[in-house]
């Protein structure tokens, strides 16, 4: 009796588990569609939830399919292998928003000079993020009227001028001295956002420490290119719209190790 309840039991939890799984990853695919941000990102996680969607629905079968499969000692290893992976990553994935969201915080010392990462322009006017990271730079230079700014951003694909361009033209409307707005238009990367805006600030004079503005989730990322350059940095977070934020928390999972293991 004992061993049915158990059993009973086990299947109950075992229903409720499927049933939640299919429904967050109806959640979170629905969230990644609605970005309409094409990429890695969404690739990525699209995938990865569709494989957590099937598995919850089709459970049985694939489980009859799993054991049978394991009776077979290399398939017993590769399976287990592949679990401990599966694991690891969203272990990985979970610590990784950890350290997004502790490096957003970290406050720049006073004084320090803001650099304002760029982002997509289409055409003359500023895309959704680049707009929201001007909003934080606006408002920060504002409560710090004696701090000077670098506005890093090239001239890319589909825009009409420079991302440094943008934001100039973006902060002096809302009433932002343009002398103290400094423009670097070369960078295509954020190394070479910080790096070259680091060559301004050196050239003319300017507190070498960075506030550096851009979303939440890449001032952790940011932070480490400047720590590999020698830059003492603090965060300006701008927000993130809520429609972008799955599709670019995914990307920026992915380009963390990236930047640790690939990039010097």
């Amino acid at each position: 009796m004992d061993r049915e309840k158990t059993h009973k039991n086990k299947n109950i939890i075992i229903v409720i588990v499927r049933i939640a799984a299919a429904l967050i990853s109806v959640g979170m695919i629905y969230w990644y569609l609605i970005s309409r941000f094409t990429g890695f990102g969404l690739t990525a996680g699209i995938g990865i939830f569709s494989v957590l969607l099937f598995s919850s629905i089709f459970y049985e079968p694939l489980s009859r399919l799993l054991k049978k499969i394991r009776r077979k000692k290399p398939m017993k290893i590769i399976t287990d292998t592949l679990l401990i992976l599966v694991i690891l990553f969203f272990v990985y994935a979970a610590a990784a928003v950890g350290l997004m969201i502790h490096g957003a915080k970290k406050e720049p010392a006073q004084g320090a000079t803001v650099v304002v990462l760029g982002c997509q322009v289409r055409g003359n006017e500023p895309s959704l993020s680049l707009r929201m990271r001007m909003d934080a730079a606006y408002d920060y230079l504002s409560e710090h009227p004696d701090t000077k700014a670098v506005l890093s951003g090239g001239q890319g694909k589909g825009e009409n001028i420079s991302e440094a361009r943008c934001m100039y033209d973006y902060l002096t409307s809302k009433g932002i001295d343009g002398s103290r707005l400094y423009l670097e238009e070369k960078s295509t990367t954020t190394q070479e956002n910080i790096r070259f805006s680091r060559e301004i600030i050196a050239k003319n004079g300017l507190d070498p420490r960075l506030a550096v503005v851009t979303d939440w989730y890449h001032e952790f990322r940011a932070g480490i290119i400047c720590d590999r350059q020698g830059a003492e940095h603090g965060a300006v977070s701008a927000e993130t719209a809520p429609h972008l934020t799955a599709n670019l928390v995914t990307r920026e999972i992915f380009a963390i190790p990236n930047e640790v293991l690939f990039k010097r």
